[in-house]
């Protein structure tokens, strides 16, 4: 067991055995900064070691104008989705793990070229390195749109993959906290709100300060969580949206459990075709693509037209 593995045990027994209380409150909320700083360390050497953070992934290079990522379970359609929607010969088998490595495919879609990346299916551990977990997140973090798949019977694989997410610093479907953090070379912390917050001044001082933060001004211009502070305050945060796709959707003749799944999940079928015209449309439309069309010069007055489709 690794120094950091034992000091986050430590931490988290700690936290399971203090009653929460106000009195407690001060003393868990720097534990639990602690135990995310000791957690953005290991994430840290991960996404180094992997490549990962800004960059696509490390093997593959960023193409088209975004770049989207299916994931999901081993042998729920991915491949044969990427096949459906780009010109991609990804291979297909009845069986897990048909995909070992990152194939890529370009969807050209309302003349934008987006480029799709099918990755190994991530099995349950793949937040601790299990069956290329590592390797798949990484390339998650630099994408522009996360598809998340998985068919019809395993809707609840969606809520441990996007779970998995979240410990490796992935944030789906959530916006920045609204924090600003200005750093300066003295002077200690000062805290400014005009917001009424249900965290004390003081605590989230200490806060700070256990993150590393000794001397800055930092505004928050919203009401925030301790969560939304340690997200501001950690270097490795990445915001992504996402699309839930349930396939197979032909085969089943039960009705689908939709409890717990978002607005923006979608029924296909890859092998038939069923809504992939939608997903084509919900993939732009999430991905926040404009159209500009350029009209011809108005005859001897030197101006264009100019008309912006989104």
């Amino acid at each position: 067991m690794s120094d950091f593995q034992k000091q986050i045990e430590d931490i988290e027994k700690e936290i399971r055995e203090t009653p929460y209380h106000k009195g407690t409150e001060h003393h868990i909320g720097i534990l639990r900064a602690r135990l995310s700083r000791i957690k953005d360390k290991v994430l840290d050497s991960q996404v180094r070691a992997k490549g990962g953070g800004g960059r696509v992934g490390y093997s593959v290079k960023h193409q088209g104008d975004a770049t989207i990522v299916l994931v999901g379970p081993p042998s729920v359609g991915k491949s044969t989705l990427l096949n459906a929607l780009t010109n991609a010969q990804s291979k297909v088998a009845p069986y897990s793990f048909t995909t070992v490595s990152v194939i890529p495919g370009m969807m050209n879609f309302r003349n934008a070229k987006i480029q799709i990346l099918d990755v190994p299916g991530l099995i349950e551990g793949a937040e601790v390195g299990r069956g290329r977990g590592k390797e798949v997140l990484s390339v998650v973090r630099g994408c522009d749109l996360l598809v998340i798949i998985t068919e019809v019977g395993k809707e609840n694989a969606i809520e441990r993959i996007k779970n998995a997410l979240e410990k490796n610093g992935i944030r789906i479907d959530k916006k920045k906290p609204d924090i600003k953090i200005d750093k300066k070379l003295q002077g200690g912390l000062e805290i400014h709100s005009n917001i009424r917050q249900s965290i004390d001044k003081e605590t989230v001082k200490e806060i700070v300060m256990e993150m590393g933060i000794k001397n800055a001004d930092v505004t928050i211009k919203e009401k925030i969580t301790m969560e939304n502070l340690f997200d501001s305050l950690s270097r490795n945060r990445v915001y992504i949206p996402s699309i839930s796709v349930i396939n197979k959707s032909d085969l089943s003749v039960d009705k689908p459990n939709t409890d717990h799944l978002s607005l923006d999940t979608i029924f296909i079928s890859a092998e038939t075709g069923l809504n992939l015209d939608k997903l084509r449309g919900l993939i732009w439309q999430k991905l926040n693509f404009i159209t500009v069309y350029l009209v011809k010069e108005i005859s001897g007055t030197g101006s264009f037209f100019i008309c912006l489709c989104c």
